[in-house]
């Protein structure tokens, strides 16, 4: 029994060292590039597109990051709308969809511990976390110049939804493509198009009217799965907070 949970206590430390060090190299990358004269430039053109961060003292995309914590004085909404900001202007200059890595980097950890670290592949966590940082960062470059209220939640999602058929079509005795499942509607798409039973949609078509807390906490714990303790060390905001305003929202959009 003790042999066990030495094992499983020597599981958890390797994997959060792993990560960590991962997670630190990328910390010391963006601190080398987040405030060169590339970042300003890209931290200029953000600033034409949302000019809602003008009176914020924004020299380069460091304080473009800083702004995007939850501690920083944004409030939540202006948080997403900076967000929403940086996904449209990303293809304007390639340090903006850096940026976009930058910030959701907590929030890809959350996705990892949902699909509990890819366990039962044959890669280490390293290798599942890179993975994930690389399906990120192609949704980017892909989304980018597309309007999304939700896009912090909307591009983690993508990338859970995509590591999982992953992990799933690994896993299968019998395999068959991705292209020949999504044909004949075997899985559904990573962003449900039918506005009756999309979550997303009901709040996108609610939202003038829906608490923003409230909104993005139900989508958070639906549809990304991750717990409101998850979700308040992300925002900065109680977790009794955030599961109250998400069964207000709940009740609104359902009832």
């Amino acid at each position: 029994m003790g042999g066990a949970c030495r094992q499983t206590v020597g599981a958890m430390t390797t994997t959060m060292n792993t990560y960590h060090h991962q997670l630190d190299d990328l910390r010391r990358e963006w601190r080398l590039i987040s405030r060169s004269s590339l970042a300003q430039t890209a931290a200029a053109q953000l600033l034409e597109h949302h000019p809602a961060l003008k009176d914020r003292s924004v020299r380069d995309l460091a304080d473009v990051v800083a702004l995007l914590e939850p501690r920083s004085g944004l409030s939540q909404l202006e948080r997403a709308h900076t967000i929403t900001a940086l996904l449209e202007v990303a293809p304007s200059h390639p340090l903006l969809g850096r940026t976009l890595l930058q910030t959701l980097l907590p929030g890809l950890v959350g996705v990892a511990r949902r699909l509990d670290w890819g366990r039962g592949r044959s890669e280490d966590p390293a290798t599942f976390l890179a993975d994930l940082v690389t399906s990120l960062y192609e949704v980017i470059v892909e989304w980018g110049g597309q309007h999304r209220d939700y896009a912090a939640p909307d591009l983690l999602n993508a990338v859970r939804c995509r590591m999982r058929r992953r992990l799933d079509t690994e896993q299968s005795e019998h395999a068959i493509s991705l292209e020949s499942l999504e044909s004949i509607g075997g899985l559904p798409s990573i962003t449900d198009d039918d506005p009756t039973e999309s979550l997303a949609s009901l709040l996108r078509a609610g939202r003038a009217e829906l608490d923003p807390v409230g909104a993005a906490a139900l989508y958070g714990r639906e549809v990304l799965g991750l717990s409101y303790r998850e979700l308040s060390t992300m925002t900065g905001i109680a977790p009794r907070r955030l599961a109250e305003a998400s069964r207000d929202v709940a009740r609104r959009i359902f009832e």
